[in-house]
């Protein structure tokens, strides 16, 4: 929660997160149609990664007391040095979740990253073997995750914790009970399933008004044909066989029939409960260095240039924060965004 202020108190307010986002990088080799990098243009090939040791430089900044860092991407694999990066978060006393499609992750590869000590590896795997090559355009993807789960698990405790995440999609979502059992028969340690991200246009607009008054923009598109042929009833079906099976499966959000149906009709308003907590205990970084309000809606507070504690604290920051307070918590373009740091309450209806 923000501190509370005197009345005189500027718009530029100290923020110190306990949670730090990391995107590695853009990039990856994956070809899923359901990718939230992929479908908002995020990546900007003109523009130059931050080096190895940038991020570091980025990390170091975070000194004083330990918190959660999250590195993903984009595929955090690409670079060679994501084992670096991970120890050097994990020298400094923070816990570390590195997310991965584990595509590149060999034998030689996977060893060196547990060595590096993440707390836990998140690994995407959108259904089974057949599905899941083709959701990611890549033969063999399926059989490589499982490799990757199985040689983390085997490891000498102390281990990376492994959860498989599934994005719920047009493909597989009348099949989720047979996509579990085949995530399950890998033997994680965890199992999530995340539902669909999109935006509608309607919100979409609505969200743009509000940040052009804060002279800011954000880079997403409507996404209503992501949702395009997607059974509501079939779905909360499969999700309460799922947590019949298994009530330790997560699902974020934690949508029950009622709100399924919501959430996967584009042209119903979708209201979650609270507000983003993450616009008030996190930071996430670009792969260029830029401060963002967070990777769903991508809005540019400052560029690589600038300190993170002072961009974190800056009037932009503050005058976002305020912004999104007066909209109820969260914009319109926000009302399907399930990302957990983000969004703990249940919609379970």
């Amino acid at each position: 929660m923000p501190s509370k202020r005197s009345k005189s108190s500027t718009p530029a307010e100290a923020f110190d997160p306990s949670y730090v986002a990391l995107d590695l990088t853009y990039r990856c080799g994956f070809n899923c149609p359901f990718c939230f990098v992929k479908n908002n243009s995020l990546r900007k090939p003109g523009r130059r990664e931050l080096s190895t040791a940038g991020f570091k430089r980025l990390i170091s900044a975070f000194a004083g007391r330990p918190r959660r860092f999250y590195v993903t991407g984009g595929e955090p694999t690409l670079r060679a040095d994501l084992p670096e990066l991970v120890r050097h978060i994990k020298a400094a006393g923070h816990s570390c979740l590195v997310t991965t499609n584990a595509y590149a992750l060999d034998l030689r590869r996977a060893r060196r990253l547990a060595a590096a000590g993440p707390d836990e590896v998140v690994i995407s795997l959108h259904g089974g073997p057949a599905a899941h090559d083709l959701a990611a355009g890549r033969p063999g993807a399926f059989r490589r995750a499982a490799a990757a789960v199985r040689l983390f698990r085997s490891l000498p405790e102390p281990r990376p914790r492994v959860t498989l995440w599934c994005t719920i999609n047009r493909a597989n979502h009348a099949q989720l009970p047979a996509v579990y059992q085949a995530m399950k028969a890998i033997g994680p340690d965890h199992l999530a399933f995340n539902h669909l991200e999109f935006v509608s246009r309607k919100d979409l607009q609505k969200t743009a008004a509000a940040l052009k008054a804060l002279g800011r923009t954000t880079p997403l598109r409507a996404g209503e044909a992501l949702a395009r042929g997607i059974n509501p009833a079939a779905l909360a079906a499969g999700v309460a066989a799922v947590l019949r099976a298994d009530p330790a499966v997560k699902f974020y959000p934690d949508l029950g029939p009622a709100a399924i149906r919501a959430w996967y009709d584009p042209a119903r308003s979708f209201t979650k409960p609270g507000r983003c907590s993450g616009q008030w205990n996190a930071a996430w970084f670009s792969p260029y260095g830029d401060l963002l309000t967070c990777q769903p809606l991508a809005v540019r507070i400052s560029g690589p240039g600038v300190a993170p504690a002072a961009a974190c604290s800056s009037p932009a920051a503050a005058s976002f924060r305020r912004a999104l307070t007066k909209a109820g918590g969260f914009f319109p373009a926000c009302a399907r965004c399930g990302r957990e740091p983000f969004q703990r309450q249940s919609r379970r209806s």
